[in-house]
């Protein structure tokens, strides 16, 4: 009886930790003279799409990928080329418009990326026809 009041306890103990780790924010203290970018793109990558949102404050570059079992927050590491997140077993890799999305556990020599290209929104003029000269 006494094991289970404990457990039942440590049980109730961490429920307040448990709660903050399902928050919807994440806030990063930064220091007053910081802007703060925020990029939104949409990705192809074979039959999935992935959401990109890439966050630039001064040193700091993270994405977040949202990926269909889940979302992934990715730190910017160092590359020769392009920029490169690592995010737990997950590296996003874009340059340009592409970009390339390893799962390190299931390919440790990352040799077979799932290729992805941005999805472009159509320009506002297009929408309206004033690129083809109808107005």
């Amino acid at each position: 009886m006494k094991k289970s009041v404990a457990a039942l306890y440590l049980a109730a103990l961490s429920l307040p930790a448990a709660s903050s780790a399902l928050a919807e924010d994440l806030v990063i203290p930064l220091p007053g003279d910081t802007t703060v970018e925020k990029t939104d793109a949409v990705y192809r990558c074979g039959a999935e799409t992935v959401e990109a949102v890439y966050y630039n404050a001064g040193d700091i570059s993270l994405v977040r990928l949202g990926l269909k079992d889940g979302v992934i927050v990715a730190a910017n590491v160092v590359s020769g080329s392009g920029a490169k997140y690592q995010g737990g077993a997950r590296v996003w890799w874009s340059k340009g418009d592409e970009a390339d999305l390893y799962d390190v556990m299931a390919d440790p020599d990352m040799k077979q990326p799932v290729h992805c290209v941005e999805e472009k929104k159509p320009d506002r003029h297009d929408i309206h026809g004033a690129a083809a000269g109808r107005f």
